[in-house]
Parts: structure tokens; C-alpha cells; sequence
């Protein structure tokens, strides 16, 4: 089993929150949060008192902006006393994070590049909040160096309930995100050595997701009630090019068999109930020490995404236009875990019924790939090729 330590970027995440924060501002209900973000200073720790808050206009983008560098934002909250943050009225966003000259939602959140000046945010911290109801993201964090979500919920955020893309050196810890029904719940992109541990994710369409990123570790995490628990995957056409070195490690993923509410022009919508772990042209990802149960499809597949496509009766141009991404999953170790009870209700009517229902399941492309003392009853195929 490789686990990847992320001690040093934890180490250096808290340095800056404990040797440059300057001053603390107490936002108490009835306050603003704005307006203490607008006074405050990088270093600056924001303490947010129990209460429900809507900040800025109804048909502002965002409710909260922050562009400046190691700002926390703490909520104070406890049992039955939360810190909430609801969308105003038609809010996309409830919290966005970058460089200023990234501050500005496009419809291209993906293909963002780190402001027209390549500029990175460095440092920030959120953690005691409640994330309500927005029509995008809960909290999208862009371009950022060193961050911390810690003890949030994400609720009911329509699209993403924790969103950071071209980050690095990050923490997404001891969270819980639901109710997020048109794509992931915790969603990792275009971004390096980030640790998603110890969180609670169910009731959603996508349980967590890691794309196209480097160094990442999903360890210790509750994933259930979901369409698909985990997806690690490549896409075409993104500033970063591979999906490589993840370390899936530790995690509880059952019961994943909620309907797919994807919108029907979504590629998402392919995805039957029922999918524990997706591994989607991803490279070098290691899959160890996890109970994988009950989830109606599939407990783990390893698989080219042109093979989805071709289910969907569509080409692989996508892939085929962009040399930089190879489709092909290569040199996945799945080592030492416990699958059980999958495979056992596969759903029918959806693009994707030509995969077999099993605990395991290798469509027998890419290279280097390997599965060795797992626990689990049915494979396809019925032998698959030994670690050495």
C-alpha cells in the first residue's frame, strides 16, 4: 500500500494561519461578513458567531468573495447552533476563492486559468460553516496555494458542494456534503497534493471526484447513498493533461445506488446507479485497504472512457483531437481490499448495461495494471492480471 504523507503541506498550511495572521474580526448575527472581509488584511482571521446568513444582493454571482491572501474564515458553530451561509435569492456561489484577477465567475469554471497575470492565492481557511442552497458551487476555490476546508457541511448546492480546481498543497478534511444532485459532491481538478480525509459524502450524484491531478490522496472517507462513490478520471482538452499517482486508501464506499439526476445532455447521465469506484483512463492510482459493498453495478472498474463513449453510441474524437491525454488506465495497483455484495442489482435501460455487474471489473485496456489480496466474489474478467 503507498500512502502518500501529506504532513509537510499540513505542517505548512497551519504555519500560515499561526505566524501571519494580524487581526481577528467577530461578524455576530445581523453583521456582515462582506463587510468584515472588505476591512480585512492578509493574515486576518474572520470569527463568524451561530446565525443564518445571506450576504450581498439576491442576484449577485457570489455571496462571498475572498482575493486576498491567508484569510480564515472560522464559524463558531455547535451542535444545534450552526453557522449558515444561504443563498440570497438566485446566487451561483456561495463562497469564491482566487487571486483577484480570477475573481470574476465564467461559464468555463474548469478551464480557468490563474488570472490573466498567472497569479495564486496563498493561503486560506474555512471551516464551521454551513454552505446553503446555492445554484453552482458551495465553495469554489481557484488558483490556490495552501488551503484548508475543515468541518464544513455542504448542503443542497446544485452543481458542487466543494470545488477546488488548479489548487495545490490542500486540505478537504472532516467534512459532510450532500444533497448535491447535478455533479460531485467534494471535487478535486487540475490540482496537486491534496489530501480528502475523514469526510461523511451521501445523497449525492457524484460522491467525490479527482481529475485530471496529481499526488492526491482520498483517505478514511464515508461515501454512500450516492449514483457513483468515487471517481478518478482524465479528461481532453484541460490545462492539465494527466490524472496520475492517487492513492485511494481507507475509505467505507456502500450502498451507492441513488438515481441519476443528471441533466439528460450531461455525458453523467450514462452512469447507472450502483458504482462504487470508477477509475476512468486513470494512471498509477494505488487502491488499498478499502470495504467497497453493496453498490448494485459495480464495486471498482478500471476502464478507458472511450469505451463509455462507444456505449453511448459517440466517438472518441474528444480524446483523439487532444495528443497531450492518453485514455488508456495504466499502471493501477488494487491491492488488499474488501469487496462485497456488488454487482448485484445492475440496473437496466441505461448506455452503460454492456458492463457486466461484478465486484471487480477490467475492460483490458492500458498496461501495467494489477489486483492482488482483494476479498471479493465476482470478476470480469474471471482472472485478472496479479501485482508482481
Amino acid at each position: 500500500m503507498r500512502l502518500v504523507s501529506h504532513a509537510p503541506f499540513v505542517v505548512l498550511v497551519l504555519a500560515l494561519f499561526v505566524t501571519s495572521r494580524a487581526r481577528t474580526h467577530v461578524v455576530q448575527p445581523g453583521d456582515s461578513i462582506r463587510a468584515a472581509l472588505a476591512q480585512a488584511q492578509p493574515g486576518d482571521r474572520i470569527t463568524v458567531l451561530p446565525g443564518v446568513y445571506r450576504e450581498g444582493a439576491a442576484d449577485a454571482p457570489t455571496a462571498l468573495t475572498v482575493t486576498q491572501d491567508d484569510i480564515a474564515l472560522v464559524g463558531l458553530s455547535s451542535p444545534g447552533h450552526p453557522v449558515v451561509l444561504q443563498n440570497a435569492g438566485g446566487q451561483s456561489y456561495g463562497l469564491w476563492v482566487s487571486p483577484a484577477d480570477s475573481a470574476e465567475p465564467t461559464a468555463d469554471a474548469v478551464g480557468l486559468p490563474c488570472g490573466s497575470s498567472g497569479a495564486t492565492l496563498r493561503g486560506f481557511w474555512l471551516s464551521g460553516f454551513t454552505l446553503q442552497g446555492f445554484h453552482q458551487d458551495g465553495a469554489h476555490l481557484a488558483c490556490v496555494d495552501g488551503f484548508v476546508l475543515t468541518g464544513n457541511v455542504s448542503d443542497g448546492n446544485k452543481v458542487y458542494g466543494l470545488f477546488p480546481v488548479l489548487s495545490r498543497h490542500g486540505v478537504l478534511a472532516a467534512n459532510e456534503v450532500m444533497h448535491t444532485g447535478r455533479d460531485a459532491a467534494m471535487y478535486v481538478g487540475q490540482s496537486d497534493d491534496v489530501l480528502i480525509s475523514g469526510n461523511r459524502v451521501h445523497d449525492n450524484l457524484l460522491g467525490i471526484e479527482v481529475e485530471n491531478s496529481r499526488r492526491c490522496t482520498v483517505l478514511g472517507n464515508d461515501v454512500y447513498a450516492n449514483t457513483v462513490g468515487l471517481l478518478v478520471h482524465v479528461l481532453p482538452h484541460l490545462l492539465r493533461t494527466t490524472q496520475e499517482h492517487t492513492t485511494v486508501a481507507l475509505n467505507q464506499i456502500h450502498d451507492n445506488n441513488r438515481a441519476n439526476t443528471a441533466d439528460r445532455e450531461d455525458s453523467l447521465a450514462a452512469f447507472p446507479p450502483g458504482l462504487g469506484i470508477l477509475l476512468v483512463g486513470a494512471d498509477t492510482t494505488a487502491v488499498s485497504g478499502n470495504h467497497v459493498t453493496r453498490n448494485g453495478s459495480v464495486g471498482l472498474a478500471v476502464v478507458n472512457p472511450c469505451l463509455a463513449l462507444m456505449m453511448q453510441g459517440q466517438s472518441c474524437t474528444e480524446f483523439n483531437a487532444d495528443p497531450n491525454v492518453d485514455p488508456k488506465p495504466d499502471g493501477n495497483q488494487i491491492v488488499g481490499n474488501v469487496f462485497q455484495g456488488n454487482g448485484t442489482a445492475p440496473p437496466t435501460g441505461s448506455p452503460m448495461d454492456a458492463l457486466r455487474a461484478a465486484d471487480l471489473l477490467w475492460d483490458g485496456t492500458g498496461e501495467g495494471n494489477c489486483w492482488q489480496f482483494n476479498v471479493f466474489t465476482t470478476s470480469v474478467p474471471p482472472a485478472l492480471p496479479a501485482c508482481h
